[in-house]
């Protein structure tokens, strides 16, 4: 299990989620292979290169068209003048974020209703309903921005806009002021931390942490997102669904009471298939 907390703070310096992949690397280090296949190419060109070794903190290169699609990315440092990099055209293209798979993906952890991101503010997005028992219900909204003044002001607007209460998802709780804090209490609102909440699995996968980054009770799968999730992952770790009742220790008719919900969420046989499904293949003896 592995925390991510370098890429969730790399949310709130990319502005509007999108940056060079030299950035993005600079910005998560050793998380970026995390965030990498949900970055896509946009038409936006970036004027400016990070400078990793730069002795300057902050310190830049420019960008230098060399014709013929070659690129060079020159240190303008007069006292520690680094060598030039040479760049292909795709390497100053910003890369955004896809919110709509990466919200998919943290779905299952964060115990969300999935659905498309829809815009609702400035940094903010509607990304699903609320499954967890604490909240169900809920409509989910996702605010991911650089600076506490904007990171309020969205809050401020999702009051006005939204009648009851609601739960907000952001990267971390670098904004949570005590004045954002006054808002959430008077409303009942539920606020969610990402670098609390998810980190990586073993084999790669979102998984629930809890506060101290304990692997934590799962947090169910929607209903009706439970056929879709087995299927993934027998296809992913090439096993069958008699695999997962044996590794929950779940007898079959237990398990299609949880495949279609027809036993409550806290049942020793529901959290152990949830811990099945998010901790990797079954593995003959290990279970």
């Amino acid at each position: 299990m592995k925390k991510l907390s370098r890429l969730w703070r790399a949310f709130e310096r990319a502005p509007g989620l999108a940056a060079i992949p030299a950035q993005w690397q600079q910005y998560c280090g050793s998380d970026y292979a995390v965030i990498q296949p949900f970055l896509k190419p946009t038409d936006m060109v970036a004027a400016a290169y990070p400078c990793h070794d730069c002795r300057v903190t902050g310190c830049t290169r420019d960008i230098i068209d060399c014709g013929d699609g070659q690129f060079l990315a020159v240190c303008r440092n007069s006292w520690h003048r680094r060598p030039e990099i040479s760049m292909a055209t795709g390497d100053r293209l910003l890369h955004q974020v896809n919110l709509s798979g990466f919200t998919r993906a943290l779905a299952p952890p964060l115990g969300i209703r999935w659905q498309n991101p829809a815009v609702r503010a400035d940094g903010t997005w509607a990304v699903g309903i609320a499954c967890r028992r604490d909240m169900r219900g809920r409509p989910v909204f996702l605010v991911v921005l650089p600076a506490a003044a904007r990171f309020r002001a969205a809050i401020e607007r999702l009051l006005f806009d939204v009648p009851g209460p609601f739960v907000i998802v952001a990267p971390t709780n670098n904004h949570r002021t005590v004045e954002v804090q006054e808002h959430l209490q008077r409303r009942g609102l539920g606020f969610v931390a990402l670098e609390d909440a998810v980190g990586l699995s073993d084999d790669r996968q979102f998984v629930a942490l809890d506060p101290d980054g304990s692997p934590d009770q799962p947090l169910p799968t929607p209903v009706e997102d439970r056929p879709r999730t087995v299927r993934e992952f027998t296809v992913r770790h090439k096993c069958k669904v008699k695999d997962i009742q044996v590794a929950a220790s779940a007898d079959e008719a237990d398990y299609y009471k949880w495949l279609h919900g027809k036993i409550p969420d806290h049942y020793s046989t529901c959290i152990a298939i949830e811990r099945v499904l998010r901790s990797g293949a079954p593995k003959p003896g290990k279970w």
